[in-house]
């Protein structure tokens, strides 16, 4: 039995006694059988309501070319050590996921509790997960229309798993079961932006000086106040009939990545309301998936304020099949469409880098898996025909056990023009490797 379990049992065991005006040391001495039993049903019934995993992982990637204003080619270097705990009790269950590691880029050590919640049910159809967590809906393969929760995106372009793209936020998250419709509804107090692209890591296009920032010059945006009225709303309807599930969406908050200007000319979040629905269910021999969502630009309802990004209308539509035994392939065809562009042209300090009206983005995912999942050979290939350009993830996954598990990959950004998505990215396109242990 471990310390910390003998010494909850002596102490529990000391109150019952003290109550009974007996000493310890005699209680202990006449009830030794009592004391064993005692021990081994403690041991067996504590055990079974916690569980324990995690891993050490060391990972390192670097620039295939040079980014000028980057001394140092290297896009990631870390030892991550990760924790995770649950305990199942009778009515609540505890959650924990917990990160440390060394970033060697920086050079500074962090800590990402990324998980710490407490679960409970009430009302005989109603679930409640309360405090820090990671949310996520939408039916998109990493794309995102309705899914406005937090991303890490300097994780995911450095090769760090793709787990990592979630980031958490402090959250309420309530889910209600009736039988017309499910409630799925997400309250975060204080609004939790992106990890975006900031110039730490990787630069990134600034169209005030016409070229990327990065190294020593990073985005430092002014973000909205800590208070209730700035905190976030998310609901999902949703119901599954026959098969084929049907949600509708809202979300009341901010842009996640500064993409607006302050009067001052300093990046930050501004206001946004979007509303959406999407299907999802089989066809032939795969899975298909609808989804849309207007992203209401709420102070500038008329496109013509050229600090405030525009609203969009955004769809998206995917198929997934497996095309061969273990191979199986998934495409995505995605656009937004944004609105009040005339408005945007005549207004804009910079029409030149403005996007086009329609941005149309396709997407594949090409997954091999031999016997076993011994090796995943995997490919995801975004393409934009509108912005000429690119962005392709292969990489590859061994599994020499149960414990050990090594990935070598990449992230390649091609683009014609350096104000494009991808295309502000081509001197960042890096290669990495990363070995786990699991425990």
């Amino acid at each position: 039995m471990s310390t910390k379990t003998q010494v909850l049992k002596w102490l529990i065991l000391g109150g019952v006694v003290a109550i009974q005006g007996l000493p310890v040391s005699m209680a202990a001495e006449e009830d030794d059988e009592w004391s064993d039993v005692w021990e081994e049903d403690w041991d067996d019934e504590e055990s079974s309501k916690w569980s324990w995993a995690g891993f050490v992982e060391a990972g390192f990637g670097q620039r295939l070319q040079t980014d000028p204003l980057f001394n140092d080619k290297q896009t990631l270097n870390e030892v991550r050590g990760h924790i995770e705990t649950d305990y199942a009790g009778d009515d609540v269950t505890f959650s924990f996921r917990g990160d440390t590691w060394y970033d060697a880029v920086i050079d500074e050590m962090e800590l990402d509790i990324r998980e710490l919640a407490w679960s409970f049910s009430a009302f005989g159809n109603t679930d409640f997960k309360i405090g820090r967590q990671i949310s996520t809906w939408g039916t998109g393969d990493l794309v995102f229309l309705n899914d406005l929760f937090p991303k890490d995106w300097q994780s995911f372009f450095s090769g760090r798993e793709d787990t990592y793209l979630k980031a958490p936020a402090n959250s309420v998250r309530i889910t209600s079961y009736f039988d017309a419709v499910n409630v799925d509804l997400v309250w975060t107090p204080v609004f939790e932006e992106d990890r975006y692209i900031n110039g730490e890591r990787f630069s990134l296009f600034n169209p005030i000086v016409g070229d990327n920032i990065g190294g020593s010059d990073v985005v430092n945006p002014v973000e909205p106040d800590e208070n209730f009225g700035n905190s976030e709303i998310a609901l999902r309807l949703y119901k599954n009939v026959e098969g084929t599930e049907y949600a509708l969406y809202g979300y009341r908050g901010f842009d996640k990545q500064p993409v607006g200007i302050t009067n001052s000319f300093q990046p930050t979040f501004h206001r946004k309301d979007i509303v959406g629905a999407s299907v999802r269910g089989s066809i032939s021999d795969g899975l298909y998936n609808l989804e849309v969502a207007y992203h209401d630009a709420v102070e500038d309802s008329n496109g013509t304020d050229p600090l405030v990004k525009n609203s969009q209308w955004r769809f998206l539509a995917g198929y997934e099949s497996e095309v061969a035994t273990r191979l199986t392939l998934g495409l995505q065809y995605y656009l937004e469409w944004t609105q009040d562009y005339d408005e945007l042209i005549a207004n804009s300090p910079f029409p030149q880098y403005e996007s086009e009206e329609k941005r149309h983005l396709l997407t594949t995912r090409l997954t091999y898996r031999t016997a076993k999942d011994t090796f995943i050979w995997s490919l995801f290939a975004f393409y934009s025909p509108s912005d000429d350009d690119s962005y392709l993830r292969p990489s590859m996954n061994y599994r020499l056990s149960d414990e050990w598990l090594f990935t070598v990959g990449a992230n390649l950004f091609n683009g014609q023009e350096r104000h494009t998505f991808f295309g502000q990215f081509e001197d960042s396109s890096n290669a990495y490797v990363r070995m786990r242990y699991q425990f």
